[in-house]
Order: structure tokens, then C-alpha cells, then sequence
């Protein structure tokens, strides 16, 4: 199941990025800082939308369009 595998763990590291960024030091100026902060920012992305990107009939405009409805249900979900 993709939520468990990447979804979920894709929140918990934005959610954790959130933190540190509200939270850090004067470590801001450093290259090492900016090389953490910008890859982790982008494997946040790819684990909450690769599912778009490496989707085999992503060039079918319906099916992305239906791949987009089912996620949005799915996001907004209770359950």
C-alpha cells in the first residue's frame, strides 16, 4: 500500500522539517545547511507525488485527471 510505504512517512519528514525550521539556530549561513535542508525538502516531494510521476499512463489525460480525483477523496477521508 502506497500510504504506508511513502505517504506517511513523506508527512512525518515535512512535518519534522516544519519543526526544525521553526526551532533551529544561526546555522542558516552554512552551505552544509542548505545542501540538508534542500535535499530533504525534495525527498519529501518525491515521496508525496512520485505516485504522479511514475504513474505508467501518466500521459493519458484522463486517467490523470481520474488519479487526481481518487487522491483528493483520499486525502480528504476521515477514516
Amino acid at each position: 500500500m502506497y500510504s504506508r510505504s511513502h505517504f506517511v512517512k513523506g508527512m512525518e519528514l515535512m512535518v519534522l522539517l516544519i519543526c526544525y525550521r521553526l526551532y533551529r539556530k544561526a546555522t542558516e549561513d552554512s552551505v552544509a545547511y542548505a545542501l540538508v535542508m534542500g535535499s530533504t525538502w525534495f525527498l519529501v516531494g518525491s515521496w508525496l507525488f512520485d505516485q504522479f510521476f511514475f504513474n505508467p499512463s501518466r500521459f493519458e489525460w484522463q486517467k490523470i485527471v481520474d488519479d487526481w480525483d481518487d487522491w483528493n477523496k483520499w486525502i480528504s477521508s476521515r477514516s
